[in-house]
């Protein structure tokens, strides 16, 4: 029951960053729709999945004890890409581009989640998703420099993210 309702209140949060609002109606919208989501991921991984080996008490706390960091950051990854932009609209012309982003073996919980934060940050959009390969195609306001941005990539991926989403 808790990790079902920390599930709910992880969503309705990524759906406030994402609306940039915390009005009551949006936060009421956020909850129902989390609740939407957990319900439908609970039916479809009972009816498509074996029952995973339950994990223990402390890899569990051990990963929610990640959630401030993953939430902080997303937040510090939302307003540096946003000055990116305005930087780029206020004089500085952008080198936009593609780049590969490799992610290696995760599991499709990391993989949705990494391709959700860097969906929010304003300046990079996801193309596609690999998961064969094990790489993310993400558009960048700054190519330029293609290692530079896949080490900034999984620098952030493994400091933010990692812990809470192995």
């Amino acid at each position: 029951m808790i990790g079902i309702l920390l599930r709910v209140v992880a969503l309705t949060g990524l759906y406030l960053l994402v609306v940039s609002s915390t009005k009551l109606g949006d936060i009421a919208t956020g909850v129902v729709l989390a609740s939407l989501v957990v319900a439908v991921g609970r039916r479809h991984r009972r009816t498509s999945a074996p029952t995973p080996a339950p994990t223990s008490t402390r890899a569990t706390l051990r990963r929610l004890a990640g959630v401030p960091t993953l939430i902080g950051g997303t937040v510090v990854d939302v307003v540096t890409g946003s000055a990116d932009v305005i930087r780029c609209c206020l004089g500085r012309p952008p080198d936009p581009g593609l780049v590969w982003l490799p992610t290696g073996p995760t599991s499709p919980s990391s993989f949705a989640a990494w391709g959700i934060r860097l969906g929010i940050t304003p300046n990079t959009v996801v193309v596609e998703v690999d998961e064969e390969r094990g790489a993310v195609l993400v558009h960048v306001l700054d190519a330029h420099d293609p290692e530079t941005v896949r080490d900034e990539q999984m620098a952030s991926y493994r400091s933010r993210q990692q812990r809470v989403f192995p």
